[in-house]
């Protein structure tokens, strides 16, 4: 159980890393010989990869606890030293607490769990499966899932039709296309039997659309009256969009998660 644990953390942490390593490589992608690589980038491109492989492999229990537990720690190190960077060390020379980077500091507490759930015994228990319980959670997940995929949709159409933005670029609209994807999975695979290799990534990735929307709000609302002018309705409304897309999918693969689970027998 605490390996099943470990390696549904290990892949959220690691598909929470792939909007970053996209939006790298789409800079590359854009500037070509001008862009400047930096360790951040390599790191980024590193942890993505283990987490995502070892959380599989785990997942499968095929994989030793020493590994998950250093790439853990590793990823501990780079997001802290990111939040000391960013956050910290600002917040420190301005003498007062700015914008709030949610993502980074949820997903560096989740990974110290990640690895007390490498030590920590868990105990088993007989169980036994209730079909009408898990079929209300699935169909819960299966409705959250669709509206996701549809919102999904919505947002890139926006984006796509859309001339001049101030936040937003063609980026999130990829962005949009890649949770689809995993929204569309998440129905396909609902129907038949949801799995943690499902999930996770959505889980992950909904978690990066909701911490986003977050980490936007807070910035509209320090800048909003001077740069008012410039972000129009269809901005605003993809800012909303990346809102409900992020609940939807949490709520989506929670619900999932939940029907791939097996309920305590009661007695007669």
């Amino acid at each position: 159980m605490k390996k099943q644990i470990s390696g549904f953390i290990m892949l959220f942490l690691g598909a929470t890393l792939l909007p970053n390593l996209a939006s790298f490589l789409y800079s590359w992608t854009l500037n070509g010989s001008d862009f400047e690589q930096t360790w951040i980038l390599w790191a980024t491109a590193s942890l993505t990869v283990l987490l995502i492989i070892f959380g599989i492999l785990t997942l499968l229990e095929k994989t030793i606890p020493i590994a998950n537990f250093v790439i853990l720690l590793g990823f501990i190190f780079f997001q802290g030293w990111m939040l000391w960077r960013n956050q910290f060390e600002p917040w420190i020379d301005i003498g007062e607490i700015d914008l709030i980077d949610y993502s980074r500091f949820l997903t560096f507490i989740i990974a110290f769990i990640g690895i007390a759930c490498l030590f920590i015994k868990i105990p088993e228990k007989t169980l036994t499966i209730t079909t009408d319980w898990q079929k209300k959670w699935r169909w819960a997940g299966l409705i959250f899932a669709i509206l996701g995929l549809g919102v999904s949709i919505v947002l890139v159409v926006i984006v796509l039709s859309g001339d001049k933005f101030f936040f937003t670029t063609r980026f999130d609209a990829y962005l949009g296309i890649g949770i689809a994807f995993f929204f569309l999975l998440a129905i396909l695979f609902g129907f038949r039997k949801p799995n943690a290799f499902i999930t996770a990534p959505l889980l992950g990735l909904s978690f990066n659309f909701f911490t986003e929307y977050l980490w936007l709000d807070q910035l509209l609302r320090k800048i909003g009256s001077q740069m008012g002018s410039q972000i129009g309705q269809d901005e605003n409304t993809i800012v909303a969009l990346k809102l409900i897309i992020g609940t939807l999918g949490i709520f989506a693969s929670l619900f999932l998660m939940i029907a791939t689970k097996k309920r305590n027998s009661t007695p007669d």
